[in-house]
């Protein structure tokens, strides 16, 4: 299992997720839980979409969770996870080897999705939380390569821009 977290500036990839097969659903009163067969555990609220394939927000096939039967979900989603990103946005988007893909959209922002490692909360649609178990590593969209130093802050809000001014230091 790779324990090491990617970071680009859009998302994470939750690289100790890939490889880890659902072994079994717990199906709670207001959200459901994956079993894996690794210390980590995904949680998530009724609302999260299921699609065959397609990555299309309106692909005719992707519906809540809650249109197929416990029977079909637990079939098509004992797989392997592939593909695991969480979208700074608060998006996540789940591919399983079985060509089945679990999303959760800002179509539905009140929908619940944590992954835990143990009782340990790694994750939830609000980011990544600080813990040591698995280091985040920043990496650069451009060149794949990893950012060692501290991003630049961002431009502070309360900046006094004259634009109108000719002077170039105002």
């Amino acid at each position: 299992m790779i324990r090491e977290i990617t970071e680009y500036e859009d998302r994470w990839l939750l690289r100790p997720l890939r490889d880890s097969c659902v072994l079994d659903i717990e199906w709670g009163s207001d959200s459901f839980e994956l079993l894996l067969n690794s210390p980590l555990r995904i949680v998530a609220g009724y609302g999260a979409e299921l699609s065959p394939r397609s990555l299309a927000l309106d692909d005719p096939d992707r519906h809540v969770i809650t249109h197929w039967s416990t029977t079909v979900v637990e079939r098509n989603l004992s797989a392997s996870i592939v593909s695991a990103v969480l979208f700074k946005s608060g998006r996540v988007r789940l591919g399983f080897r079985s060509g089945w893909n679990m999303f959760v959209s800002y179509r539905q922002p009140d929908v619940a999705f944590a992954v835990f490692s143990g009782e340990t909360l790694i994750s939830d649609r609000s980011g990544m939380l600080d813990q040591t178990e698995y280091p985040v590593a920043q990496v650069d969209r451009w060149t794949g390569r990893r950012i060692t130093a501290p991003p630049w802050p961002p431009r502070p809000n309360d900046l006094a821009i004259n634009y109108d001014s000719d002077d170039i230091n105002d």
